[in-house]
């Protein structure tokens, strides 16, 4: 069914911008030459990064949860990938301004992402289990 492959495809994208978030700082910190060119804190890099895969995470996600939804008639798995993408969201527009403002810091930031990253792909999951229950329902749509 082809929302099983867009709720891959979105556990995909999270798990992207989870290993971005995760493996550039280290990189950065063991690889003097790159530390100096790409930094990981608070730069235009990582706001555009985020931005830029949230468009491709958002249109992907809700046509997937939505699909399974009418599939299996369950919120939780909706439940939870929104939950997810409002963390990812609100992080990618405003984590500049919390920062600025130093509610946050910029470890801050990348915990947050992660953690909306996780809840996002525990919510595509959470929907590939559901429509599988129910796939003799689900295959003529």
């Amino acid at each position: 069914m082809l929302q099983v492959y867009f709720d891959r495809f979105a556990i995909t994208l999270s798990s992207i911008c989870a290993i971005h978030c995760v493996a550039l700082p280290i990189v950065a910190s063991i690889i003097p030459l790159l530390a100096t060119t790409v930094y990981h804190g608070n730069s235009i890099h990582d706001f555009w990064f985020h931005q830029f895969i949230l468009i491709f995470i958002l249109p992907v996600s809700i046509f997937a949860l939505i699909a399974g939804y009418r599939c299996h008639k369950n919120l939780m798995p909706i439940l939870i990938g929104t939950l997810g993408l409002i963390i990812l969201v609100l992080t990618a527009l405003f984590a500049e301004f919390l920062i600025a403002t130093q509610i946050i810091s910029s470890i801050g930031e990348t915990i947050l992402t992660i953690f909306g990253g996780i809840i996002h792909a525990v919510g595509h999951i959470a929907n590939i289990f559901a429509t599988k229950t129910f796939r003799t329902s689900c295959s003529t749509e």
